[in-house]
């Protein structure tokens, strides 16, 4: 490994639990007779819930049962302690609800939030925690164990760099198959991946180390799965990306002292015979945005190092989606560039030309995301895939509209629209369907160019960036996620507040499901 990806990967998150493996069934070491320490239930009833909560709050003081019902020490005289997760969570997005495999990542997550805030006391001397789980919450879990690890797994990460060593977590009375605990390990990796990257400081991550890190990934993986031509990367330097007409990507990266690339990742399934369908992957890589010449404001650029989060979701998806050996051919393009301010830098007014000859004036230099996608998209189109979906923290309009917990999504597909939707609601990693209204088309219009960069209205803003994007990809089906990356406080998969893996897991999920049926509308419709 080099020093510089040896440098990355002391940023990793680190996890607070580690499981116990058995040598025999499944993932429990535990002995059949030992006692555990922490019972989880699911959805008591209300008698005995408040009994639990008497014993709770006596213990951790008040708090609030609807996010888990932490407990103090049953009453029996056992020393056990216990949390209740909720047998169904109050959420619905647009009317729609959550399906059962979001609802158990989420239990999953609660109830390692529980464990979590067990006191000292609680943790036995030997430093592994046993921890039963309730007949009526493995029953639940029979069809989502996978989801259920999955959750726990992640909540268990921290963004804490020099944790402590991570205490052992043993469960008793799951039955957990060695498949449904690898594939679990392959989802939390991931979305640790996608966290890991988009927490890294821009003094640590910039489009150079992003594709030192790239390449030392790609060997590990092929060793990994002991097979040297598992997976491929090939990087497009600067020199290559203006020979190839990317005077797009070219220009972002032209106020750096770190040049721009392009990085492509390629996955091949064996045997190849498998590999009729073809889906590309793209990310928005900008690894730190001031908004160039079009200076932001400092508020708003603080969290910027997070503007590379749609290249981190990528990779983290294309990571997941080739250790569950997926059956078809898999691309990834990150486009990678920082947008500084330098005399070398674009200015508003100036014209560059996209790989695929469209003339862009640049409104806004702080609209650069599209600039960069716009070239990698262009390459992605010439494959002619089967489907092309990029990922980009791309416009503050779209967290105006949704949030930060609910992406845009647009496509020009309605297969692949009504696939992401309503796969987002199935494993709890939503999007929103917005319209791509030509109309709008014409706030982009240039007098010396094909289209300008950005609007001069603030007005629909994400559609705009959409429609800019559309320019790019052809008749090629193609889903563009508008997602943030990052949450301003504590919650569900995330135990801190700060970089997310949004997006890995909708992604992951929508391609298997393509994959398994063989074309869009039938995905869409499973």
């Amino acid at each position: 490994m080099t020093p510089v990806a040896s440098a990355l990967n002391s940023w990793i998150l680190s996890s607070k639990f580690s499981f116990c493996l058995a040598s025999h069934s499944g993932v429990n070491a535990s002995s059949e007779h030992s006692t555990p320490r922490v019972v989880v239930h699911v959805g008591l009833d209300s008698e005995t819930e408040d009994a639990w909560l008497v014993a709770a709050r006596a213990v951790a003081g008040d708090f609030k049962p609807k996010v888990c019902v932490f407990a103090g020490r049953a009453d029996d005289g056992s020393g056990q302690w216990a949390c209740v997760v909720p047998a169904s969570l109050p959420r619905k997005i647009g009317g729609h609800s959550l399906g059962a495999r979001g609802l158990s990542t989420l239990q999953g997550a609660i109830a390692c939030a529980g464990l979590l805030a067990l006191p000292a006391g609680a943790v036995p001397k030997d430093g592994v925690l046993h921890v039963r789980l309730s007949k009526a919450l493995c029953t639940s879990l029979e069809q989502t164990q996978e989801e259920f690890l999955t959750g726990f797994l992640q909540r268990a990460h921290t963004l804490k760099k020099g944790t402590s060593q991570p205490l052992k977590v043993s469960f008793e009375s799951l039955d957990v198959s060695a498949e449904a605990f690898s594939a679990a390990q392959s989802a939390c990796d991931a979305m640790t991946l996608a966290r890991s990257l988009v927490n890294m400081p821009a003094n640590i991550l910039n489009p150079e180390t992003y594709e030192h890190f790239v390449r030392e990934l790609v060997k590990s993986e092929c060793a990994r799965a002991q097979n040297p031509n598992h997976l491929s990367v090939e990087v497009f330097h600067a020199e290559r990306l203006a020979a190839d007409g990317c005077g797009l990507l070219c220009a972002v990266g032209k106020g750096s002292d770190v040049t721009p690339r392009l990085l492509k990742l390629q996955y091949t399934p064996v045997p190849s015979s498998r590999a009729s369908r073809h889906v590309v992957l793209v990310g928005k890589g900008i690894t730190f945005d001031t908004g160039g010449l079009d200076v932001k404001p400092s508020n708003f650029m603080r969290n910027m190092k997070k503007d590379m989060g749609g290249s981190a979701a990528a990779l983290g998806a294309f990571l997941s989606l080739t250790r569950r050996q997926v059956p078809l051919r898999l691309t990834c393009y990150l486009a990678l560039a920082e947008n500084m301010v330098s005399g070398a830098s674009m200015r508003p007014g100036d014209v560059y030309t996209a790989r695929n000859g469209v003339s862009v004036e640049i409104d806004n230099t702080d609209a650069e995301g599209r600039l960069v996608l716009a070239d990698a998209l262009c390459y992605a189109a010439e494959e002619k895939p089967d489907w092309i979906v990029d990922l980009a923290t791309l416009t503050g309009a779209a967290r105006t509209a949704l949030g930060g917990g609910v992406d845009a999504l647009f496509s020009n597909d309605k297969a692949a629209e009504d696939l992401l939707f309503r796969t987002g609601l199935e494993v709890a990693d939503p999007v929103w369907p917005l319209p791509l209204v030509d109309e709008y088309e014409a706030l982009l219009d240039s007098s010396v160019a094909d289209c300008a960069n950005s609007s001069t209205t603030p007005q629909g803003g994400a559609i705009t960036a959409a429609l800019f994007l559309r320019k790019f990809v052809g008749k090629v089906p193609w889903s563009h996620i508008d997602t943030y990356m990052w949450t301003d406080r504590a919650g569900d998969l995330f135990a801190e507040p700060g970089a997310t893996a949004k997006c890995v897991r909708l992604v992951d999920a929508s391609v298997r499901a393509f994959a398994s049926k063989g074309n869009l509308a039938s995905a869409a419709l499973n």
